[in-house]
């Protein structure tokens, strides 16, 4: 098991958490929630939807790591224009990802810029065309690539999508009712307090630390008095992993 990619795991970690009759989907950037859907529907979620953003139950042959690649359609049932998206993503779906540059305590996410003003920003982000799924899906999972203090922040510079805001008393004044559940990274999974909503340790993943974790976050997680190790994938779903979803070995690699 030494050989597994951190972005392996995390997408291994994040398919486990998907059920079957579910409907999910990422945004532009899906290279991990694709592997991860795909991978829980080649093992316990047949009937898993693949979709919620446009393309309905692709069936390519790999993984691409531009979420807009064509070639990440192939295969689909049905393929809906953002005049359609818009038009019913107010109804949510089970679950949605995101990604972003920076992510504070509580779960909110920075997609927008970082440094500056919204006007005359330090470094721009692609931002985010449509939150709707952040208010209105049931749950939601963030997957960044990199856990560095960069990435993790006391408070995000500009909230694009919503986590528990500042916590319980805040979002429920804003009308919300949903969140993240998961925030799974190359180094750990946390999930939210309940009574806090304050992020909290869930485990590390095999060769780390809870001190490494601590140190490449830049705000006090939440640690119980004991963090177990995120468990490794099994030999199952490895194998499922790099020959029906990732042949090519895109995760293996990395993102650039």
């Amino acid at each position: 098991m030494d050989d597994i990619a951190p972005l392996e795991l995390m997408a291994v970690v994040l398919s486990r958490e998907l059920r079957d009759f579910e409907v999910g989907g990422a945004g532009v950037a899906s290279l991990l929630p694709m592997a991860a859907m795909r991978l829980a529907r080649e093992l316990h979620a047949p009937n898993l939807v693949i979709g919620g953003e446009r393309v309905y139950n692709p069936k390519p042959t790999r993984l691409y790591e531009d979420g807009q690649d064509a070639r990440n359609f192939e295969g689909a049932e049905a393929i809906e224009g953002y005049w359609e998206l818009f038009g019913h993503s107010h109804r949510g779906i089970d679950f949605f990802f995101y990604s972003g540059m920076q992510i504070d305590r509580f779960g909110n996410l920075n997609l927008h810029y970082v440094g500056g003003t919204f006007d005359h920003p330090g470094f721009r982000g692609p931002g985010v065309p449509n939150v709707s799924f952040a208010t209105t899906c049931k749950r939601i999972y963030l997957y960044p690539i990199a856990h560095t203090p960069r990435t993790f922040v006391e408070t995000v510079d500009f909230i694009s999508v919503p986590g528990h805001l500042q916590g319980p008393d805040s979002k429920r004044a804003a009308g919300l009712s949903n969140g993240p559940a998961l925030c799974v990274t190359p180094l750990a999974v946390m999930d939210f307090d309940p009574a806090t909503l304050a992020m909290r340790l869930r485990s590390v993943h095999p060769g780390v630390s809870v001190e490494q974790v601590q140190s490449q976050t830049g705000f006090s997680l939440i640690v119980p008095e004991r963090v177990g190790v995120t468990e490794p994938p099994s030999s199952v779903e490895l194998e499922a992993l790099r020959t029906a979803v990732d042949p090519s070995g895109l995760l293996r690699t990395g993102l650039s």
